[in-house]
């Protein structure tokens, strides 16, 4: 057996199938809890990058008998205060990112829009396809005005995908169950 069967193999594929549907239930469901959750998960992995490599170069210096590289003291204070802010203030952190995706949505919206408009001066461009423009820079807008509220609207619709693939890794599961060689 190669790696291959291990990646796409009947119960590989079931459990991650499974996994993904009940995070993404998760995460569609109690938004605010989950993604507040994330955010702390986030700051525990960044917090224990800092411990371990703070942990690991002390050890390398203490076997060469070396003072600690600037660089890596640097590097274990920028994980550790940016983990212990982020476990903090995760509600900050959820705000800052549906900020930022907001600022994204409308810089790209707005582009297409005006794309499309300088575009119809050389062809005819149809009302209809301004129709998706329009509607990300709506979503930019409300993103990046109301990143509180648009956080756990994000969170389910991230949810709601989650959720789509596990569906879809279970469907195919079990629409391939014969086969042998899954």
């Amino acid at each position: 057996m190669g790696y291959g069967y291990y990646v796409t193999g009947r119960t590989t594929s079931g459990i991650r199938g499974a996994i993904t549907l009940l995070m993404g239930c998760c995460l569609l469901f109690w938004p605010g809890f989950t993604a507040g959750l994330i955010v702390k998960l986030i700051a525990g992995f960044l917090l224990t990058i800092g411990f371990i490599t703070l942990f690991t170069a002390i050890m390398a210096a203490s076997k060469s008998n070396s003072p600690l590289p600037v660089i890596v003291i640097i590097n274990v204070v920028v994980y550790l205060v940016f983990g212990l802010l982020v476990f903090l203030f995760p509600n900050f952190f959820l705000g800052l990112i549906a900020f930022l995706f907001g600022a994204v949505l409308l810089v790209a919206g707005i582009s297409q829009i005006i794309g499309l408009y300088q575009g119809s001066r050389y062809s005819y461009i149809s009302g209809g396809m301004y129709i998706i423009p329009v509607a990300i820079t709506v979503c930019g807008i409300a993103l990046f005005f109301s990143p509180r509220a648009s956080t756990e609207m994000l969170t389910m619709i991230f949810g709601s995908a989650i959720a789509l693939y596990g569906v879809s890794e279970l469907v195919a599961v079990w629409k391939l169950r014969k086969r042998a060689d899954i």
